[in-house]
């Protein structure tokens, strides 16, 4: 993975909390967004004093924004975002410092078409991406584990060595667990 000098954390205090330890540790700053940012840590010291912590949420984006543009440019972002935040996603693409890494990390139902046959939200924003030429991007789709029992959703640590995958040997897209066959996803 790049040494990053300014990386952006967005969505990673619960699933992905390994894989933003793994983001920080190679930076030299991180801007952590959060509700409730004041009570995160990694519960480590030197991870933590690297950490500016924003107590935002991005359900009022333009409040969000500012404050994530207060802090760029970044040359690594890892976020997780809410399907419905298309223009919180465009926006932040803007703050990607040339060479730098984004990160994203979608929920299964990303790679669905939309009701009327349209691209899926995972398609749309590598087209968006590709548009970009100087960010390298990668998703990271999240599926689930067929087991002789049934099925489960993907655990934290799996999600984030995922995610640390992607930072470190970034690809177009990679699918953390399975999505097929789809109608055995857990209910």
């Amino acid at each position: 993975m790049m040494n990053a000098t300014n990386t952006l954390l967005i969505g990673t205090t619960g699933m992905l909390k390994s894989a933003a330890a793994h983001a920080v540790a190679r930076s030299k700053r991180a801007v952590l967004l959060s509700r409730h940012v004041e009570d995160f840590s990694f519960g480590s010291d030197t991870l933590d004093v690297k950490l500016v912590r924003v107590a935002k949420s991005y359900e009022d984006e333009a409040a969000f924004l500012d404050a994530v543009a207060a802090h760029a440019p970044y040359d690594l972002a890892l976020t997780w975002i809410r399907p419905r935040g298309e223009i919180l996603r465009a926006a932040l693409d803007g703050m990607i410092a040339p060479g730098g890494r984004l990160i994203e990390v979608m929920g299964s139902r990303s790679i669905l078409l939309g009701t009327n046959g349209e691209a899926s939200l995972a398609e749309r924003r590598a087209e968006a991406l590709a548009l970009q030429p100087g960010i390298t991007y990668a998703q990271v789709i999240l599926g689930f584990v067929i087991e002789e029992t049934g099925s489960r959703w993907l655990r934290h640590e799996e999600i984030s060595a995922a995610a640390i995958a992607q930072m470190d040997a970034p690809r177009p897209r990679l699918v953390a667990g399975t999505l097929e066959p789809w109608e055995k996803r857990p209910q």
